[in-house]
C-alpha cells in the first residue's frame, strides 16, 4: 500500500536567513507560501530546505521493504532520512526511489529534502533507484521550484513490482492480442500470485520466486482502435483499462488498442 506523506512540510531558507519560513503541502510551488515580494527568481537563486516528521510502528518495521517515493521535481536536491543522506535528484527524472528501512526507527522519524545548488557536491555518489523504460521526464526548470505529487511511501509486504509491459500482437485476419508481463524482484519468500485483468477476464498467476516475470495472454476478437498522441505515447481517446493486483497493490494501466503499438512500458 501507499503511505502518501501528507500534511505539512516545514520549509526554511539555507541562504539567505532574513527569508521566512513558512508550512507548505504537496503539490505545491514553494512561492505559494511565501510573500509575494519574493520573486520565482530569487526563490530558485536560493537554497532550501525541508523537513517532514512520520511515525513508524513495528508493523512497518516488519515489512520486506519501504520504499521512499518522489515524483515531480524539478530541482537539484539531496534526500535525509533520519539525518542520512539517501539519494540525490538531479532534474533529469519524473521519479526517484530507494528502500529506506534500514534508515527507519521505531517512533518518530525525519524526512529532509534539501534543495540545493546544481554546483553543490553531492554527499553520496550513489543514483536513486530509477526505471529508465520510464518516458516521463522532469520538465525543464523553469525556475518555479517545487514538487508536483505528494511524496508516499510504499510498503512492501514481500514482493517489489518493477515494471509491467505490454505487447501487441495484431493478425492479419482480424483480431489481436495483448501480452502482459509483469516484472517483479521476491524480497520475502512466501504464496503470492499475481491477478492481471483486461477486457472482462481475469488470470491468477501464482509467483515463482526463481523467475522475475510473470506473463498472460488475451485473446480480443474485435479490437477497438484508440486515438494515440503524435509520439505514440499517449492514448487520446478509446483507452481500455488493464489492471495489476499484486501483493496488496492495485495498478490501473489506459492501454490504446492500435496497429501503430508493438511494445509499450510502465514502470512503477
Amino acid at each position: 500500500m501507499h503511505q502518501p506523506l501528507t500534511g505539512f512540510w516545514q520549509l526554511s531558507p539555507l541562504t539567505d536567513l532574513t527569508l521566512p519560513q513558512a508550512d507548505l503541502e504537496f503539490p505545491a510551488v514553494l512561492s505559494s507560501v511565501l510573500p509575494v515580494h519574493v520573486s520565482e527568481q530569487q526563490i530558485a537563486e536560493q537554497e532550501w530546505h525541508l523537513m517532514h516528521d512520520i511515525e513508524v510502528d513495528e508493523a512497518m518495521l516488519g515489512l520486506a521493504a519501504i520504499d521512499l517515493v518522489i515524483e515531480g521535481i524539478n530541482h537539484y536536491a539531496e534526500v535525509r532520512v533520519g539525518g542520512v543522506a539517501v539519494y540525490d535528484c538531479d532534474g533529469s527524472r519524473y521519479r526517484y526511489q530507494k528502500d529506506i528501512k534500514e534508515y527507519l526507527n521505531l517512533g518518530k522519524n525525519r524526512i529532509e529534502i534539501l534543495f540545493l545548488d546544481q554546483e553543490e557536491d553531492w554527499l553520496i555518489d550513489e543514483q536513486a533507484t530509477v526505471c529508465h523504460l520510464d518516458h516521463q521526464q522532469a520538465e525543464p526548470c523553469n525556475n518555479r521550484v517545487g514538487i508536483k505529487r505528494a511524496p508516499f511511501l510504499r510498503l512492501i509486504r514481500s514482493v517489489r513490482l518493477h515494471h509491467v509491459s505490454t505487447e501487441q500482437i495484431w493478425h492479419h485476419g482480424g483480431g489481436c492480442e495483448l501480452k502482459v508481463d509483469v516484472y517483479y524482484h521476491s524480497l520475502k519468500p512466501g504464496l503470492v500470485a499475481a491477478d492481471i485483468k483486461y477486457n472482462g477476464m481475469t488470470y491468477t498467476v501464482p509467483l515463482d520466486i526463481r523467475s522475475d516475470h510473470v506473463s498472460a495472454i488475451f485473446q480480443i476478437d474485435a479490437p477497438q482502435q484508440a486515438l494515440l498522441s503524435d509520439d505514440s505515447r499517449d492514448v487520446l481517446s478509446g483507452a481500455t483499462q488493464l489492471f495489476v493486483h499484486l501483493d496488496g497493490y492495485h495498478f490501473p494501466f489506459d492501454i490504446g488498442l492500435s496497429e501503430t503499438q508493438c511494445v509499450s512500458h510502465y514502470p512503477l
